[in-house]
């Protein structure tokens, strides 16, 4: 990895682990982490949009209603993947990296089956 990525990795990382107000001089890591970023956009986008699509799969396929109502059934596995999920798209989100339709109708799905076992509330989504 270059040394100014990980400089500006390091900086966002403590920042995210601080408490508190957040100040201008904080807006500087991710200011250069996104410059950065730029300089390889394309590849950058490819790279993210795959990511997503590896996390929204792991969700979908997670709420099989095949699967629900198994004894063995492993919600919090379901319930981390989904939150880990939303981690990845609010991050996506910031650099405008959009999700496409088929994907999104398919956590759209895969959460309206989470949310008839009562478990909306447990990932944090409204």
């Amino acid at each position: 990895m270059k040394p100014d990525l990980e400089v500006a990795i390091a900086a966002l990382e403590a920042l995210a682990a601080r408490k508190g107000p957040l100040t201008r001089h904080d807006a500087r890591p991710v200011l250069r982490f996104l410059a950065l970023a730029n300089g390889f956009r394309d590849a950058w986008q490819v790279a993210v949009r795959d990511e997503l699509a590896m996390a929204c799969t792991e969700h979908i396929r997670s709420v099989d209603p095949r699967y629900l109502g198994h004894p063995a059934y492993d919600l919090d596995y379901t319930l981390e993947a989904r939150r880990v999920l939303e981690d990845r798209l609010k991050g996506a989100e910031v650099t405008g990296i959009v999700l496409d339709d088929v994907l999104s109708a398919g956590i759209r799905r895969a959460d309206s089956l989470l949310e008839g076992r009562g478990s909306k509330e447990s990932w944090g989504r409204t």
